[in-house]
């Protein structure tokens, strides 16, 4: 990817309906009806769907259905989002919440020239909108003409965050891998510590996926680090370095087997050219997930659901 300038701030639409887009494409969209503190709009230069309430407010692009800024009240945006990134038809988005699949990578078989399959790369439909008390939901669908696999992602924006992918097999049988790849927003990732993750086996993926075992302490990272581990509970996130003074942040997963805990770190960053030279300190990507050995098989018509939940405490 080559990279852009910053991405320009979030704007209401002036009408439902962007100007060029194909009326026909449009239509599920347009037809949705939104609750107050719920428009169809542009962000980074592009249709999305934002989110402004006493609650919360979220910006999800409608390429990719990608969450990229989450911030409930009186916090800082729980996501990081690269300001370097490419956006648009097509693009794969760099930080908030790609969604990945059907495979993780490049395959089980590692035979995918395009890494983390195609959801993050077509363009969903907004099907409804709706407000309870506290929470929006916003659900969007990929398009009609996804055939192998369909799927459906649930957002849920109030004083936390749940997010639930919901995907089913067309025709034949598959080996389903899926991901929700979070870009947490941190202070320093040099001065983060994660817990939730000790002693589990893992395949590092900076070694050829070698297998390993994690430490039995909490998780310091120190260099390059892309883990595939083999658990799939409660995982926490302890920032002293976070701004606005230091947070927890704890990730509570749902239909999942592994988690990847992923950040480049500064050599393979310039190799980058989605996220600027001096911002990999900025996040770290902690993705609950079913993938490798960990995958799930889905019979024609039948569905699977992984989600997550993230709250901050101070």
């Amino acid at each position: 990817m080559t990279s852009q300038p910053q991405p320009s701030p979030v704007e209401p639409a002036a009408a439902a309906m962007p100007a060029a887009q194909d009326p026909a494409a449009a239509a599920p969209d347009a037809a949705v009806t939104l609750p107050e503190g719920v428009a169809l709009g542009t962000a980074h230069g592009v249709d999305a769907v934002l989110v402004d309430t006493p609650a919360a407010s979220a910006v999800i692009l409608l390429d990719g259905a990608h969450l990229t800024s989450f911030v409930p009240a009186g916090e800082q945006d729980l996501l990081w989002m690269s300001p370097s990134s490419d956006v648009g038809p097509g693009v794969a988005v760099r930080g908030g919440i790609p969604l990945v699949g059907p495979w993780f990578g490049t395959g089980r078989d590692l035979a995918h020239a395009v890494k983390h399959g195609w959801l993050r790369n077509v363009r969903w439909d907004l099907v409804s909108a709706r407000r309870e008390g506290g929470t929006t939901e916003v659900t969007l669908r990929t398009p009609e003409d996804a055939v192998a696999v369909r799927a459906e992602v649930v957002f849920r924006l109030g004083a936390q965050l749940d997010v639930d992918l919901t995907l089913t097999a067309g025709p034949r049988r598959i080996e389903l891998e899926a991901a929700l790849h979070t870009y947490l927003a941190v202070g320093d990732v040099r001065e983060i510590r994660i817990g939730g993750l000790e002693g589990a086996e893992f395949l590092d993926n900076t070694r050829g996926l070698a297998e390993d075992v994690m430490p039995a302490q909490l998780l310091r990272l120190t260099g390059s680090t892309d883990r595939i581990v083999a658990r799939a509970g409660e995982v926490t996130l302890e920032d002293d370095s976070a701004p606005g003074g230091g947070r927890r942040v704890v990730s509570t997963p749902r239909g999942t087997s592994r988690t990847i805990v992923w950040n480049p770190w500064d050599e393979l960053t310039r190799g980058m050219a989605d996220i600027p030279d001096e911002d990999w300190p900025r996040f770290v990507c902690i993705e609950p997930a079913v993938a490798k050995d960990g995958f799930v098989a889905l019979e024609p018509g039948r569905s699977h659901r992984l989600g997550v939940s993230y709250r901050i405490e101070r």
